[in-house]
């Protein structure tokens, strides 16, 4: 015989279950909405204040290194890393010597906002 007491209570906790918000939503979002993962590495908008920040930095920062007359262009291509601060992985176009000449560059935001180049690479 059918005890309709316990088949309350199993509902019951199967609805609080399924309601708590330490639970994770069973639907995902799809592929390109998907919320950026800790330490990956994902696309940045290369006319953001912040990527054009990184950019001047890092050239003004290689030119005064480097005692070379480089000239800052614009950012081709941009990339984010969240880490202890941001992480900016840039393409740039500068002007060396008044050639035209493509650089990777990393630049380190730390979270007291100053900012580290941390690497400088000659694309061409």
């Amino acid at each position: 015989m059918l005890n309709l007491s316990r088949l309350f209570t199993v509902l019951a906790f199967g609805l609080i279950a399924a309601c708590s918000p330490e639970k994770p939503a069973a639907v995902s979002a799809p592929h390109s909405e998907a919320a950026p993962v800790a330490g990956a590495w994902a696309p940045a908008d290369a006319f953001s204040p912040e990527a054009q920040e990184a950019a001047r930095f890092a050239v003004q920062t290689f030119a005064v290194q480097n005692k070379a007359r480089v000239l800052y262009k614009n950012v081709v291509k941009a990339r984010q890393q969240v880490v202890a601060g941001l992480n900016f992985e840039l393409q740039l176009q500068v002007t060396l010597d008044g050639a035209s000449r493509s650089v990777s560059a990393t630049v380190w935001r730390h979270p007291d906002g100053t900012y580290r180049l941390q690497a400088w690479d000659w694309l061409d």
